[in-house]
């Protein structure tokens, strides 16, 4: 409660129901109390309350007389700040509806709801006062607020209008079904229950800075400016769409911004924008709305938060406002999965009833109905509509059919999805929010969408739409349909996983499902017949998480990746008998070709164990890959795909897959590479690419073809480092921060009486090894290095094996200054970008970044990225 200043009067706590019945007159009682705490703020503008009252009051008094006869519904068509909330303020003075487009939707649609709404005014501003006369009819009017404020004279403030709860203040426009636009009507009513939320669900204060991001078209965004600004708080403005996400954290911090709700998406953006050690501290309370949030969401946050802050659930709707919250304070569990709904807001009540419209019981799913008074009047577009989703019960209260399907436990409200989502797959129902769940219990995935798809050519099936989050390795298809095996019955499992980089979202920020794009159809064909077929089918049903493979499925493009294969290949060795390599799998990429080549046994099937044709029998200039420490050639088959017919060759370690002495130096590797390309192609123009550790030997290969009198077009380095003069141990360190690994702690030292010897001991070594004493946890690993490719090594021990051989090759390695063409691709949290590469690259160079760590640059979604970076620069080049 604000203290008495002079005559002013106390500002009460809103409440509803309460004395004030309009938001008109509960603005004309804030400011009376605080007429000099700031109301509003953005860039440019800073108002107190007293002046956005008074600002209001002119554009409203002037407006009045000009507007068309009749109560038909005020246009805006402003940007993200603080006049255009003056404008909505004055608006809401004249007593007519508000109506506000949102300049970031097409052109079109603008047009098409100002018709819907009857809108015959239009305020607007210099920037988009040309978008506003092209609304055409019914527009009569069109008024920039800038020349109104302007204008000369004074002008006495317009009576205050005579409004009540039911009276309509707003129309919302939202998505509809039929294609058209839905205008929801926001009454007096309903806009003050939702400052009430606010400040119940919030605890929000007059001394609170509220961070206006939801745009004001949207419900979320008008009942966060309306409902603070009606419990004094202060609306600080900001628009990421226009000022970027770069700058978003840095605004919050620089405003002291106290309570900030947005869309969980932007919440992931924002906390991903900050820099090491930044956190925003002066942040008590972090809500989000408009989309499911998850427990782990919750759990990223926090270390960004100071440790008093609170996080909230909110939830409602356009049509009933504010529905529920539910808040985790310091100190409280966070829940696993999805956050619940949580409690009822004020003068709202839930339950939820079955098919039979009988009400469940607790617990038990079902269909959400919510009753209030302050509801929305309806549908101003549809009476029909209204009629469908609104009613009166036999208590005389109105209640509104949801859409959502949900349970309640113990007074607690957990949101399942749409009722429209809900689907049957093999005769079980299924809820496609519960696999999303379970799809994002993984640090590997982003966001995920996951739909049914219904025909009458097939039966129900499901598929999930996935971003993996770029600080953690990609999860290859098949790894996450085994992980969700291992946790969710058979039919839940989606059919088709499509990976992604980004979720199409709408002008709300919300996932625009209808922008998703087609998912592939993956045709069952004929289904194994030999023995060799159905024993081969059984280990890559197992592998890749899948029931069903036909002859001619391709086991790659079933969701493995290099890793996915490489076990395949290890159980087909053990249970077969017989000694297969990557370019078997790629020779005979199907399961009828694969089985084939298994019955013959391992004699027959003569390969190079070096490299590998990754398809393409085109003419067109072939491209040489180097995969990384002790990386599988067969990692690059997701790029290679992207390239159709152009021949695409990649190799690998020396001695990774069958036993030989690996390359001791990079100039070595260049060699023995060299050999085999003078082969396949004995004359440039050369393409070289490579990944990591590979990019080293491409561009010493690139050196050395120059040298030769050879022209090399494009050297290509994917996420590569400089290890040149580092240590052992911070190369490998460097290395593994590079690929997301975890580094050990180090132990030069160890504690106790024991240190002194130690340090006399690792200074005697030094005049043998350089480098010191193997720090204890890594003897092992250093011991593997030295025997790589010589001794064969069982699973993950043998790429760490060939990865820590090549730490301590790349270390040694001075790449000599190189004039040609380059691109260098690199991913997040990369510090070695054209600044560090400038001594060496001294010719043309193009760098371009990848939302992505480093070992998922050659993944799927990512890999399609990389290759239209590499295709644009091939293309460029005529080749």
């Amino acid at each position: 409660m604000t203290t008495l200043v002079d005559d002013r009067p106390l500002l009460t706590p809103l409440t509803v129901p309460g004395g004030e019945r309009s938001v008109a007159q509960r603005w004309k009682a804030v400011v009376a109390a605080v007429p000099d705490r700031t109301a509003l703020v953005s860039d440019g503008a800073h108002y107190s309350f007293a002046e956005a009252d008074r600002r209001s009051d002119r554009l409203a008094a002037l407006l009045l007389p000009r507007l068309p006869a009749g109560n038909d519904p005020i246009a805006l068509a402003m940007g993200h700040d603080a006049d255009t909330v003056v404008a909505v303020l004055a608006v809401i003075k004249t007593g007519r509806p508000l109506v506000i487009l949102d300049a970031h939707m097409p052109a079109e649609r603008l047009r098409v709801i100002a018709g819907l709404a009857r809108a015959t005014a239009v305020l607007t501003d210099p920037a988009r006062a040309e978008l506003a006369r092209s609304l055409g009819e019914p527009v009569e009017l069109v008024v920039d607020t800038t020349e109104l404020l302007a204008a000369s004279g004074t002008v006495p403030p317009p009576p205050l209008p005579e409004r009540d709860y039911g009276d309509t203040v707003a129309i919302i426009f939202t998505s509809g079904s039929t294609g058209l636009p839905k205008g929801v009507v926001n009454t007096n009513g309903q806009s003050l229950n939702d400052g009430l939320f606010l400040r119940v669900g919030l605890e929000l204060t007059s001394d609170d800075r509220m961070a206006l991001v939801f745009p004001l078209s949207f419900l979320a965004g008008y009942a966060t400016a309306i409902g603070a600004l009606l419990t004094g708080a202060a609306v600080h403005c900001f628009d990421p769409r226009e000022a970027g996400l770069g700058g978003f954290a840095r605004w919050l911090i620089d405003e002291r911004i106290t309570v900030l709700s947005c869309t969980p998406h932007l919440l992931r953006s924002a906390t991903g924008a900050l820099e090491p050690g930044q956190t925003l501290e002066s942040l008590r309370v972090v809500c989000t709305a408009g989309e499911a949030i998850h427990g782990r969401d919750v759990a990223a946050v926090r270390p960004f938060l100071s440790p008093d802050a609170t996080y909230v659930n909110m939830t409602g709707s356009s049509e009933i406002g504010s529905l529920s919250s539910f808040a985790i304070r310091p100190g409280d569990e966070i829940p696993n999965g999805s956050v619940p709904a949580g409690i009822a807001a004020p003068n709202k009540r839930f339950h939820v009833v079955l098919d039979d419209g009988t009400v469940a019981p607790d617990g038990v799913p079902g269909h959400l109905v919510v009753t209030s008074e302050y509801l929305s009047a309806g549908y101003m577009t549809s009476a029909e509509l209204t009629a469908e989703k609104f009613g009166v019960d036999s208590h005389g209260e109105r209640f509104h059919l949801q859409g959502d399907l949900a349970r309640i436990d113990n007074g607690i409200l957990m949101l399942l999805g749409r009722d429209d989502a809900a689907v049957k797959v093999r005769g079980y129902f299924v809820e496609p929010a519960e696999i999303e769940s379970a799809i994002l219990d993984s640090p590997a995935v982003r966001e995920t969408v996951v739909l049914a798809v219904t025909d009458d050519a097939h039966p129900t099936y499901l598929v999930a739409y996935v971003v993996p989050d770029p600080r953690a390795a990609t999860e290859s298809v098949a790894a996450l349909r085994r992980r969700l095996r291992e946790r969710l019955p058979e039919f839940m499992v989606p059919a088709v996983i499509v990976p992604m980089t980004a979720l199409p979202r709408n002008e709300r920020g919300k996932v625009e499902r209808r922008a998703l794009p087609a998912a592939p159809e993956r045709a069952i064909g004929a289904p194994p017949a030999t023995q060799w077929e159905k024993v081969v089918a059984d280990l890559w049903g197992e592998v890749l998480g899948l029931d069903e493979i036909s002859l001619d499925d391709d086991f790659m493009a079933l969701g493995a990746d290099s890793l996915t294969a490489e076990e395949m290949l290890a159980r087909a060795g053990d249970r077969f008998s017989v000694s297969l390599v990557t370019s078997d799998l790629l020779e005979a990429p199907t399961l009828r070709e694969f089985s084939h080549r298994v019955s013959l046994g391992s004699a027959s099937l003569p390969s190079h164990p070096d490299v590998v044709s990754l398809g393409g029998r085109g003419t067109a200039t072939p491209v040489f890959c180097f995969a990384g420490g002790g990386a599988l050639a067969l990692g690059f088959a997701p790029i290679a795909r992207h390239f159709g017919d152009r021949p695409v060759y990649a190799f690998q370690s020396h001695g990774l897959e069958r036993r030989a002495v690996p390359d001791r130096t990079v100039e070595a590797a260049a060699d023995r590479a060299l050999q085999l390309m003078r082969v396949i192609q004995p004359a440039g123009p050369y393409l070289v690419v490579g990944h990591s550790f590979g990019g080293l030997v491409a561009l010493e290969v690139a050196r050395r073809l120059r040298d030769a009198g050879q022209e090399v077009a494009l050297v290509g380095l994917l996420d590569t480092f400089l290890l040149t003069g580092l240590t052992v141990q911070d190369a490998t360190e460097a290395a593994q921060i590079a690929q997301g690994a975890m580094v050990p702690q180090r132990l030069d030292t160890p504690p106790g009486r024991f240190a002194g010897g130690f340090q006399a001991l690792d200074g005697l070594l030094r005049r043998v090894l350089p480098d010191g004493v193997p720090h204890l946890p890594e003897w092992g690993r250093h011991a593997r290095a030295k025997v790589a490719g010589v001794i064969t090594f069982d699973g993950q021990r043998q790429f760490d094996a060939h990865f820590d051989h090549t730490v301590k090759v790349a270390r040694r390695y001075q790449p000599k200054p190189y004039d040609g063409a380059a691109l260098l691709i690199t991913a997040e949290n990369n510090p070695q970008g054209a600044a560090t590469w400038a001594p060496v690259l001294t010719g043309r160079l193009e760098v371009r970044d990848m939302p992505c760590e480093h070992s998922s640059m050659i993944r799927e979604p990512h890999a399609a990225q990389v290759a239209a970076h590499l295709a644009a620069e091939i293309d460029a080049l005529g080749l």
